[in-house]
């Protein structure tokens, strides 16, 4: 777990805007923007970054105005928010929106959803050093955008597993672009561990962070860590050494 490595609050977001950051400070860029919803740990990051930095933030966030811990706590740090609708929000990936905020904002560097992208694999391919893999027979986290799996897929090889949080059919392919030299076979997903949908859960989801909490002193965040964690325990084909990696931030615990 990302905790045992000595890595701040920020967790695995840190190291995937690590090479975004890099190459807009390259270019000369000073300000941040990219997208997220209104509980994002990715846009709670930025927010942090860009304030050690001294660099402007800017979050495009998804649906109707409101007030979270997340959006104030990205407030204070300095963030500019955006409200758009969901409908707006789907383009989030092409190339017509970013263009319309660079647009909007010229002197900025555009960061994809979650910081994923060939710039965010280049950081979390150090996410990990000085941890022996070979001990392990298996190693598995949470998928949201991708970025975090594909920037260790090197690293672990065979052994990296990815169990994504939503069913969508077009993640692997844009995690593919991420990485083109990657074959599409050395990406391997499990969507057991998905349910209901992105942030989706039942009481029994729940009652299992209780659980764990009180078991294992770790609080489970509920978007990606709980379900997954609630599977691998009920998983029976579970053999040899695994090590889980625990990414997920807590910004969906706040309120």
């Amino acid at each position: 777990m990302l905790d045992l490595c000595r890595i701040d609050s920020l967790g695995n977001k840190r190291f995937k805007l690590k090479g975004f950051l890099s190459e807009a400070q390259r270019l000369g860029k000073t300000t941040l923007i990219s997208v997220g919803g209104n509980r994002s740990n990715h846009l709670h990051a930025l927010a942090q970054i860009g304030q050690e930095v001294n660099m402007t933030t800017v979050g495009i966030v998804r649906g109707e105005e409101i007030t979270t811990p997340t959006l104030d706590g990205c407030k204070t740090k300095g963030m500019v928010l955006h409200f758009i609708t969901r409908n707006e929000f789907h383009e989030r990936h092409s190339s017509d929106f970013r263009a319309s905020w660079l647009k909007r904002y010229p002197k900025a560097f555009f960061i994809p959803e979650g910081g994923s992208g060939f710039l965010g694999t280049l950081g979390v391919a150090n996410m990990l050093s000085g941890i022996d893999l070979s001990i392990y027979h298996r190693v598995v986290l949470p998928v949201g955008s991708g970025g975090t799996y594909m920037g260790l897929l090197d690293l672990a090889d065979v052994k990296l597993w990815g169990y994504p949080m939503v069913h969508d059919a077009s993640l692997p392919k844009r995690m593919q672009d991420f990485l083109p030299k990657v074959n599409s076979s050395d990406i391997q997903l499990d969507y057991a561990a998905a349910g209901r949908g992105f942030a989706k859960l039942r009481p029994e989801d729940l009652e299992f962070q209780d659980y764990f909490l009180k078991e294992k002193n770790v609080l489970l965040d509920k978007t990606y860590n709980l379900k997954l964690a609630r599977h691998l325990f009920q998983d029976e084909s579970w053999s040899g050494h695994w090590l889980w990696i625990n990414t997920g931030g807590l910004q969906a615990d706040r309120d």
